[in-house]
C-alpha cells in the first residue's frame, strides 16, 4: 500500500512540475519573439520618398517613415482584418493595395483602424481617394499578420479576413505602411501589448513554482509522509 501510495504521488507531481517547467521555457520562448518583433520595428532615420528608395530599403531590416505619391485601383475591394481591438472596442484594420505614381512597386497599405458594426452581416464605410500623397510607417510583414488561415468573406465590395495570408500578391514588395491621418484612428499595427519584461517576470514565476513543488515533493518523500 505505501508502495502505492508513493507511486500515485510520484505520478500526480511529476507531470505538473514538467507542465511548470514547460511553461516557463514557453515564457522564455515569447519574450524572444517579442525581442525580435521589437528589433523589426525599429524605426530608422531615413524617410523614403521615392520608388528605388523603397526597393532598395527591403534589402535592410527595420521600419523607416515613408511619404510618397500612390494611386488606387477603386474597382479593387477593400480588405478589413477582423478582431483587431483598440480601447476594448472590437474592430478592423483596413487594407487596401496601392500602386506609386511612376508604377514601379505595389504594396499593401494599412489605412487605419475603424469600429465594427451592429450586425456582423455588414462593414463600416472607409472612403478612401483614387490618388493621395501616403504618409506614414513601413513596416515588414510580420508572423503577427500571418498567424491563421485567412477565411475570406466577401460582404458587399468589400472582404473580411482573419489574416493576411493568401492575400499578398507575389509582385507586392515585402512589407505593409501604416498609414498615418487617412482613417479618424491609426491602426496599431503588430506592436506587441506586453513587453519582453513581463514574459520573462512570468517564466521566472513558472520556474520558482516548478522548483517550490520539487522540493515539497522531495521533503515529503524524504521524510515518509505518505503512508499506507
Amino acid at each position: 500500500m505505501w508502495l502505492t501510495k508513493k507511486r500515485w504521488f510520484l505520478i500526480v507531481v511529476i507531470p505538473v512540475i514538467g507542465l511548470c517547467v514547460k511553461a516557463g521555457f514557453w515564457q522564455l520562448d515569447r519574450a524572444h519573439q517579442k525581442e525580435k518583433l521589437i528589433q523589426e520595428l525599429k524605426v530608422g532615420e531615413a524617410l523614403l520618398s521615392t520608388s528605388s528608395e523603397i526597393l532598395e530599403a527591403q534589402t535592410h531590416k527595420g521600419s523607416y517613415r515613408v511619404r510618397l505619391p500612390v494611386l488606387r485601383d477603386v474597382s479593387e475591394p477593400l480588405v478589413f482584418l477582423d478582431n483587431r481591438i483598440q480601447a476594448r472596442v472590437a474592430g478592423y484594420e483596413v487594407f487596401t493595395e496601392v500602386t506609386s505614381i511612376d508604377g514601379a512597386i505595389r504594396f499593401l497599405v494599412n489605412l487605419g483602424w475603424v469600429p465594427g458594426t451592429k450586425l456582423r452581416s455588414e462593414l463600416p464605410i472607409v472612403e478612401v481617394p483614387e490618388r493621395f500623397v501616403l504618409s506614414g510607417l513601413w513596416i515588414p510583414l510580420t508572423e503577427s499578420y500571418l498567424m491563421a488561415a485567412s477565411q475570406p468573406e466577401r460582404i458587399a465590395n468589400s472582404w473580411r479576413v482573419q489574416s493576411l495570408t493568401d492575400i499578398l500578391e507575389e509582385n507586392f514588395v515585402s512589407g505593409i505602411v501604416l498609414a498615418d491621418g487617412l482613417l479618424p484612428r491609426n491602426a496599431v499595427g503588430p506592436s506587441p501589448r506586453l513587453g519582453p519584461e513581463t514574459h520573462y517576470g512570468y517564466a521566472v514565476q513558472w520556474f520558482l513554482m516548478a522548483a517550490v513543488l520539487g522540493g515539497m515533493a522531495g521533503y515529503i518523500l524524504k521524510r515518509g509522509l505518505i503512508l499506507g
